[in-house]
């Protein structure tokens, strides 16, 4: 269901120059739901033993909502206790244990960026659930220097996206300033209080960063621009935990207004999961939405 374009793309009236872009546009990709109004603001979303979590963003509850990973129903509302959902914008699984990243930073601003670890419950029949958080990560990035107020989208120290992988956890800035991302690796056996988010690398994106998974050695990364276009970036045959090294693959996947505002994306052996909260602009309108991609259909 994809095309491989080399010069320029023409969709209505918009164009833009591409440089061995694929297309999957999500508008037309027959796997899909919305979602319910609950989660209309769903920002991250992760994969576990058949289901999805996800979860809504700055000043919601501190609730996670396990879902049907066919229909996108919620089938269970886990309440964290302990926890604040300041700007709550990713989610990443080591086994049965979950990192939510408060990170989001939208003026680039924030002292108190913080990921909580939780272990998510056995199969219970509840609809809903307490959680304890049983460790709380502050932690700060370590060339961040200036806390001062930036104007709204222009900090290039936002954050929507890590994912675990080699023991650690790996940060991807939301650069509004340059349409890049940097990635920062966190060390999780460090005793440093906050922790050190140390920088790695960076890469040009082409636009903001929102969410990311690992899986089978391959990262994903998903994104969108201040001009709607959304994207998923995939990186391959990296080495020695330098993601952008490798093979980098971007599919154009639609426009906001049409497909939501993407913000999460988890990677299965079948599966790409991909989750838009509702979006509101002048006449436009989408709903929130779960994509299932096929992996045959991007790959």
């Amino acid at each position: 269901m994809k095309k491989l374009v080399s010069t320029f793309l023409f969709i209505g009236s918009f164009a833009f120059a591409q440089n061995q872009t694929d297309i999957l546009d999500l508008s037309e990709y027959p796997h899909q739901v919305t979602l319910q109004q609950e989660i209309n603001e769903t920002s991250g979303v992760e994969f576990y033993q058949g289901f999805l979590y996800t979860f809504n963003d700055s000043d919601n509850k501190p609730e996670i909502y396990k879902l049907n990973a066919e229909t996108g129903d919620i089938l269970q509302t886990l309440k964290v206790k302990n926890a604040k959902n300041i700007d709550w914008e990713e989610i990443a699984r080591k086994g049965d244990t979950i990192f939510i990243g408060d990170f989001g930073n939208n003026l680039g601003n924030r002292k108190d960026l913080t990921i909580y670890s939780l272990i998510l419950p056995k199969d219970t029949v509840n609809n809903e659930v307490s959680l304890d958080v049983f460790n709380k990560i502050p932690f700060i990035f370590e060339d961040q220097t200036d806390f001062s107020n930036k104007d709204y989208l222009t900090t290039n120290f936002d954050c929507e996206a890590f994912v675990y992988y080699a023991e650690n956890l790996h940060i991807f800035t939301k650069q509004w300033g340059n349409n890049q991302t940097t990635h920062y690796q966190l060390d999780l056996s460090s005793n440093e209080s906050p922790k050190i988010a140390r920088k790695i690398e960076t890469f040009n994106t082409e636009c903001v960063i929102t969410g990311a998974d690992i899986f089978d050695n391959e990262l994903y990364m998903i994104g969108y621009t201040k001009e709607t276009f959304a994207f998923i970036w995939k990186f391959s045959h990296f080495l020695d935990g330098k993601f952008f090294n490798g093979q980098a693959q971007k599919t154009f996947i639609g426009f906001t207004p049409s497909i939501a505002q993407v913000e999460g994306i988890a990677v299965t052996q079948d599966k790409i999961y991909v989750t838009g909260e509702e979006f509101k602009y002048s006449i436009f309108y989408a709903a929130p939405k779960l994509y299932m991609i096929d992996r045959k259909d991007f790959d």
